[in-house]
């Protein structure tokens, strides 16, 4: 199981980093693709099953087929070089040590302190994890659940708008 870990681990953090490397915005997309199954191998060793399919349902699947039929869309070749390509590396490697830094104090010191959880492997065999999302869905994260649903309702709403006046 460690070692499936690393795995996992290995192919994500390496899409990861092609994603945001890569020149060709629907290459970038296939190591998306890529991160996410990696994502799912992750819930799947944490006896999630269910939210391992859907994270390749919704994500791999829908929600890439939307980022590869926009990037055909706009017909993004490639992206273009700036003249101020070094300003922005610099400000963004900046920030990239600043997160890791801020990564790396919260390992040693904070994450010794949090407590595991009251979700044991043994409750949620009992229960089943689909119940459980159900339950926190409903009670807890009845709030942003609903947040989530008008989001989404505007943007379809906004995209149906968006293409009538274009068509």
């Amino acid at each position: 199981m460690g070692a499936l870990f690393y795995i996992f681990s290995f192919i994500a953090i390496f899409s990861a980093l092609m994603v945001i490397s890569m020149r060709n915005p629907l290459t970038s997309a296939l190591y998306l693709v890529l991160c996410f199954f990696a994502l799912a191998g992750f819930y799947v060793m944490l006896d999630m099953q269910f939210l391992a399919a859907m994270q390749i349902l919704v994500y791999a699947g829908a929600i890439m087929v939307l980022v590869v039929l926009v990037i055909m869309l706009l017909n993004i070749s490639r992206i273009k070089k700036n003249g101020s390509d070094l300003h922005q590396k610099i400000i963004g490697g900046l920030i990239s040590l600043i997160l890791f830094a801020e990564i790396v104090l919260y390992v040693i010191n904070g994450a010794q302190k949090k407590p595991a959880g009251i979700f044991t492997r043994a409750l949620i065999k009992k229960i089943g994890n689909t119940q459980l999302i159900g339950e926190f869905l409903f009670t807890e994260y009845m709030l942003p659940f609903e947040i989530a649903s008008v989001l989404l309702f505007v943007a379809i709403i906004g995209a149906y708008l968006f293409a009538k006046k274009k068509y």
